[in-house]
């Protein structure tokens, strides 16, 4: 049977699962933990090596240590201003638009604004299921899937389909990490969803960050940063860095509160 995208996603999320819970492993053990062929282990080694998460070593492989958010305390809070950021994108939404919102950070506060408009909205937030109120016109629909280990996030071949089947008017989605070649996102899963949503979409495609992500590279990436139309962030970006993207030809809405 032929593997599916989400099985190798997966896979990979979970070698590196494995990785964090020993100190280093050999590519036998990890083909026999996955029952896989070696030549298979090693595919999968290449991409996260690439992606700079593990390093090889005569005899094995071990997980590249990261700084914890602990570690980064100027991190911990990012703010973005979402209620300037749902006005703008409502002005040209058009009637009973159908659009996707990313799962993110600041996704279940966008929805909960979108939600006073009459639109539909498909999302692979989970929060968002609990979002209800008197004034609600919004159709919100959840994706279904997996729930993505320590995020809001549904991930997985079943979420995958759900996007497949629809083709909206506007996509949302939010980077953890964007500069002038790729947006990246902090897990697989998540950017073969985002993925999918871009490709979906036959409308605008809006990617959104704070300023503190920008120029930086998250862990794995959505797409390259020319597919998307606009990018949207707070007013701390740097004169110096807007007029870089804008000279790259990169579209930027700064947000002001």
């Amino acid at each position: 049977m032929k593997t599916s995208q989400g099985d190798v996603f997966r896979r990979r999320e979970n070698l590196i699962e494995q990785l964090k819970q020993k100190e280093h492993l050999t590519v036998r053990e990890l083909a026999k933990f996955f029952n896989v062929s070696a030549v298979t282990i090693r595919r999968d080694l290449l991409f996260l090596e690439k992606k700079k998460m593990i390093e090889r070593f005569y005899g094995g492989v071990r997980l590249i240590e990261k700084q914890t958010l602990s570690q980064q305390p100027l991190l911990e809070k990012k703010v973005f201003p979402i209620a300037v950021f749902v006005e703008e994108l409502s002005a040209f939404l058009p009637h009973k638009a159908q659009i996707f919102v990313g799962a993110g950070l600041f996704s279940t506060a966008i929805i909960q604004a979108f939600s006073f408009l009459e639109i539909t909205i498909l999302t692979n937030d989970v929060s968002a299921l609990f979002i209800d109120h008197p004034e609600k016109k919004a159709l919100i629909t959840i994706s279904g899937g997996e729930l993505e280990k320590n995020t809001n996030a549904l991930v997985g071949d079943f979420a995958t389909y759900t996007f497949n089947k629809v083709e909206a008017d506007l996509c949302i989605i939010e980077a953890t990490g964007f500069n002038s070649h790729e947006v990246t996102t902090k897990t697989l899963s998540e950017s073969f969803i985002y993925r999918t949503m871009i490709q979906h979409t036959k409308g605008l495609k809006i990617v959104y960050t704070p300023s503190s992500n920008l120029e930086t590279v998250s862990s794995f990436m959505i797409d390259r940063t020319f597919l998307f139309d606009t990018l949207y962030t707070d007013s701390s970006i740097s004169p110096r860095l807007l007029a870089s993207y804008q000279a790259q030809g990169i579209s930027v809405k700064v947000l002001f509160e």
